[in-house]
């Protein structure tokens, strides 16, 4: 019933998972892995290989670093999965997408936007475990812009259409915002809170993630903000100056010029979010030094 779709860098995580898996998923399934351990494939190249290996209809991408911690999980995946507007499922997400190039989070609005269950561990940075949990709404079910690729499900019918963009995207970053925003065209993206896992480490914002971000941002640039929840103007501008924030700190640790980072303001058209009153103040605030 369900192909999952795992990169491997790690023999005994892959054991691990693949064992939690036959414990919990409760329906007829398969493990497709790849021994990535060398990185010399990119992520959205090895998923469409897995698409392509795949029997079965229902499709799950994960990480090796999770635990499942929901028994017959497989039974919600679908279940939801069978409403045909449904495009991709997740456990994380947010509502709002910014044109900022940034991650699938906007930061500063997290608790109007996200939608979030999920407990965390840590990995690249100091911080204990915690479960994050965001529901504004109390849902069961949430529709969202773009949701986090640590684990997603999708039927094999969409990927008829909607392939990982292994062009734009050639390393391991962006591939689930992107395919977030492939499917959004047509489908709901949708974050469930019926299923919990635990994941092993988070984010690692590194050169090569900054790079997937514009990418992104510049190739969906034309349906960007995607703001599915109808977040307010206030809002939706608060979250924009705070990706921008995020943006040029990221900017500036990798040693973008001022007139480098007032490019990348312009090349985005950021002044379309940002109003052309913060965009210009962005602008001058680079230029003598501020940002």
């Amino acid at each position: 019933m369900i192909s999952i779709i795992i990169s491997s860098v790690n023999a005994k995580m892959l054991s691990a998972v693949k064992k939690n898996i036959a414990d919990t998923i409760g329906v007829p399934y398969e493990v497709i892995s790849f021994d990535n351990a060398s990185g010399k494939r990119g992520l959205c190249e090895i998923y469409n290989s897995g698409v392509s290996k795949a029997r079965y209809d229902l499709l799950c991408f994960m990480h090796e670093d999770v635990e499942i911690l929901t028994t017959n999980w497989g039974d919600e995946v679908a279940e939801i999965m069978g409403d045909e507007t449904i495009g991709l499922l997740g456990v994380a997400g947010s509502s709002y997408k910014s044109l900022t190039p940034g991650g699938w989070a906007c930061p500063g609005i997290e608790a109007k936007t996200n939608k979030v269950n999920i407990i965390q561990r840590y990995k690249y940075s100091e911080g204990g475990t915690k479960k994050e949990y965001f529901n504004s709404e109390n849902e069961q079910l949430s529709q969202v812009a773009t949701i986090d690729g640590v684990w997603m499900c999708t039927r094999k019918s969409i990927t008829d259409s909607v392939k990982f963009d292994e062009q734009t995207l050639p390393l391991f970053h962006g591939y689930d915002v992107d395919i977030s925003l492939q499917v959004a065209k047509e489908h709901k993206v949708v974050v469930t809170f019926n299923i919990l896992l635990d994941h092993f480490s988070e984010g690692n914002y590194s050169t090569d993630w900054l790079k997937s971000a514009m990418q992104i941002s510049l190739k969906h640039q034309q349906c960007l903000p995607l703001n599915i929840s109808g977040l307010d103007a206030k809002a939706s501008s608060r979250g924009e100056k705070m990706a921008c924030r995020a943006l040029l700190k990221m900017l500036s640790a990798e040693k973008y010029s001022a007139w480098a980072k007032v490019s990348v303001l312009w090349n985005f058209k950021l002044y379309r979010v940002l109003g052309f009153g913060g965009f210009l103040s962005f602008n001058f605030k680079i230029l003598i030094g501020r940002y």
